[in-house]
């Protein structure tokens, strides 16, 4: 893994919890007994698949860190939904990209994680982007 991959790995997993714990916040939906559990399941799962995705040779990367993190926010939505909460409003467009995402949780962009996730996914980006073209 580049170093710029394993910056990118530390911030967005860094960036998970506090994110999800403001998001909910701002949603307004009362934080049910399972979520910290889901949180760090989330976390967790978010330790494992950013490695292993960022590890490889950069033409068999097949998705990016973002949608890894949209992924992980599948724990918190099924602590949500089993603690009874009504899926959330949601634009048509953003629930056909993301149908999963019924609390409207997924971050647009790496920017609603905070300035480090954004810096390090910028430099991530600049990086595979040079190393792609190396191999064209």
């Amino acid at each position: 893994m580049t170093p710029a991959a394993a910056e990118l790995a530390t911030s967005l997993v860094a960036a998970y919890a506090p994110y999800v714990r403001d998001k909910v916040a701002r949603l307004g939906l009362a934080v049910p007994a399972g979520l910290d559990g889901a949180i760090e399941d989330g976390r967790s799962w978010l330790e494992t698949a950013l490695p292993d995705l960022l590890g490889r040779p950069f033409a068999s990367q097949d998705r990016g860190p973002l949608e890894l993190f949209q992924e992980a926010l599948r724990f918190p939505t099924a602590a949500l939904e089993q603690a009874g909460h009504q899926a959330v409003p949601r634009d048509e467009l953003v629930a056909n990209a993301l149908p999963g995402d019924l609390f409207d949780l997924a971050p647009a962009s790496s920017n609603d994680l905070g300035e480090e996730a954004w810096r390090a996914h910028l430099a991530w980006g600049v990086t595979k982007a040079a190393g792609m073209t190396r191999l064209a």
